[in-house]
């Protein structure tokens, strides 16, 4: 029961109960939970604080409310293998899910002057934006910089609906054998969440990542924005190898 003495908010106490009921299997993935004016009566409260609660469980994913309908445990998100060196169409296709590729900037040869975090930073690369859709919505806007002498000719190849990691090892018999990538929680800005389709001040994952080659470290280097409402993004961690 809620404890109106307890410095604890009576809407996040409701929020608790009701996480740790959909968690238990109480209310297992795709069943209605009660509605607000059962729960008030239960709990005795008002319904803005019970909406309250539903608010706070939805911002975390856990429930969807379908109008008309009522409101639902949110069924768990597939699972993408995003941050794998196979790449990203790999990826999603791995899933049985199919994507189209929207490229927004071709591939160019210009000079890097935007990002710091970027190794290319105060040089040359080629580089190309692309953004990848399930059903025609956004779900990941990629900015991807590519060494300028170890890709020669790559701003002549067709990407559209292209996996970049298969033409980098079919046309440049090259694979990736390390990486590193960062994790962040940023806000995307006004011409990415523009693309992106969300508000400016909807806080993503982004992902910086750096791609490792034999004799060539750091040739490729990617910014990932994520939407994570309709996938979980995810990444396989293999033991190291023993002797």
């Amino acid at each position: 029961m809620l404890n109106p003495n307890s410095p604890i908010p009576l809407y996040h106490q409701l929020a608790e109960i009701l996480q740790d009921r959909i968690r238990s299997g109480v209310y297992g993935p795709g069943e209605m939970i009660p509605s607000e004016i059962s729960l008030a009566r239960q709990y005795n409260i008002g319904r803005p604080t019970v909406r309250q609660a539903m608010n706070l469980l939805v911002n975390k994913g856990l429930i969807q409310r379908r109008r008309g309908a009522g409101t639902f445990v949110k069924k768990p998100s597939p699972r993408v293998d995003l941050f794998s060196l196979a790449g990203t169409s790999q990826a999603f296709s791995t899933q049985g899910i199919s994507t189209k590729t929207r490229i927004l900037f071709p591939m160019d040869k210009a000079p890097v002057t935007q990002d710091v975090t970027n190794p290319f930073h105060g040089g040359t690369a080629f580089s190309m934006s692309r953004l990848t859709l399930v059903d025609e919505a956004p779900v990941l806007l990629e900015e991807i910089f590519l060494d300028p002498d170890l890709f020669t000719g790559i701003d002549g190849v067709d990407l559209t609906d292209k996996s970049l990691a298969q033409v980098v090892s079919e046309q440049y018999y090259l694979t990736p054998e390390t990486g590193t990538q960062q994790f962040k929680i940023e806000l995307p800005g006004a011409a990415r969440a523009k693309i992106l389709g969300i508000s400016p001040k909807t806080e993503i994952l982004v992902v910086r990542r750096e791609l490792n080659f034999s004799d060539a470290p750091g040739a490729i280097f990617s910014t990932l924005f994520c939407l994570t409402d309709r996938f979980a993004f995810s990444q396989t961690i293999l033991a190291a190898d023993r002797p």
